[in-house]
């Protein structure tokens, strides 16, 4: 009978436990600064969240504010393998995912929490296999901010179109210059950084955005008139990890990842709800025109938003892309959701 070396045998045990119970460290890297609310009930969260459901299990290096890259080049970090992970702002690469900004078009919803549930389907599903797999990414969690507002630097309460027209209005990609043109503004792509110099310069007028983020760009000094109930489309953003490094992690890993994503993607949107109210509350307080839009401007903006779905689903036909395909597979999720 052969002997078995014991001390050999332990030797061995203790060594593959040390590989299967190795730390994971993951390099996340996002545009937002740490005071943001993206970043608060965004990144931030899940890490904190990923911690509290597998103390130990998964380390994190966070990069935010643009340390390792700029907004626009956060796909090409995650993508390319530079970091493990990174907050990609869909609508800063709509050229190399343009279906997904399909969930960025105007009037889809009114609730971000609604929006953000059925967007997580949808990047799981569809948009996974359309878009994101051939990037060499995956989505872990993933949101939509708060409908849109019309936020102008003039004191004025908008009650008739023609109020608008020709404006300079700071947008934040392609959807939002086509929702821009279609009630008579003009867009201008402006980063959320460079809003404020852009405002205090006078070259913009105002900006589509959602009223939460301005007042951790300052912006909300400058703009004094502001809307509560417009829905001006909105702007989508992924937590994506890189392919290989997922293939790389054992299933522990990754069940606690998409757990703790898919959690974060509704934190994010109910912080958005929040943070919106609490701004309009600091505006009133400072005296700013904050108001609800009439129901007879609120027909007149609807009834020239729809031609910015029109164009969209063009666009998409003309780049042989199934625009439509992804559009009502996001309307359907919607509609479970609601239905919740």
């Amino acid at each position: 009978m052969k002997m078995i070396n014991l001390g050999a045998f332990c030797a061995g045990v203790l060594l593959g436990t040390q590989v299967f119970a190795q730390d994971v460290t993951l390099r996340l890297s996002e545009h937002f600064p740490t005071s943001h609310v993206g970043s608060r009930s965004g990144a931030q969260h899940f890490m904190e969240r990923v911690n509290e459901l597998a103390p130990g299990l998964v380390k994190f290096e966070h990069y935010p504010g643009e340390q390792l890259a700029k907004a626009a080049g956060q796909l090409d970090a995650v993508s390319k393998g530079l970091v493990d992970m990174a907050v990609v702002g869909l609508v800063y690469v709509s050229e190399k995912v343009p279906l997904s900004t399909g969930v960025e078009l105007p009037g889809l919803f009114s609730d971000a929490e609604i929006g953000a549930r059925a967007f997580f389907k949808l990047a799981q599903n569809e948009l996974l296999e359309a878009e994101y797999k051939p990037l060499g990414i995956r989505p872990v969690f993933t949101f939509v901010v708060t409908p849109y507002q019309l936020m102008l630097a003039s004191d004025e309460e908008v009650t008739d179109i023609s109020q608008i027209a020709g404006q300079k209005l700071r947008v934040a990609g392609a959807t939002g210059e086509l929702i821009a043109q279609s009630i008579g503004a003009v867009g201008v792509k402006i980063s959320p950084t460079d809003l404020y110099l852009a405002l205090e310069r006078g070259v913009i007028d105002g900006a589509i955005s959602n009223p939460g983020s301005q007042v951790t760009y300052k912006t909300d000094t400058l703009l004094n008139s502001w809307t509560t109930n417009a829905s001006l489309g909105n702007v989508a953003f992924g937590l994506f990890i890189n392919q290989r490094r997922w293939d790389s992690l054992s299933q522990e890993v990754r069940d606690v990842l998409m757990r703790a994503g898919e959690e974060t993607g509704v934190n994010v949107a109910q912080a958005y709800i929040k943070s919106d109210q609490e701004t309009f509350t600091k505006l009133r307080e400072q005296g700013k025109m904050v108001y609800e839009l009439s129901p007879e401007m609120l027909d007149t903006f609807n009834g020239r938003l729809q031609v910015v779905t029109e164009n969209w689903l063009e666009q998409m036909a003309q780049r042989n892309l199934p625009g439509q395909e992804i559009l009502s597979a996001f309307e359907g999720y919607l509609e479970e959701e609601r239905a919740k």
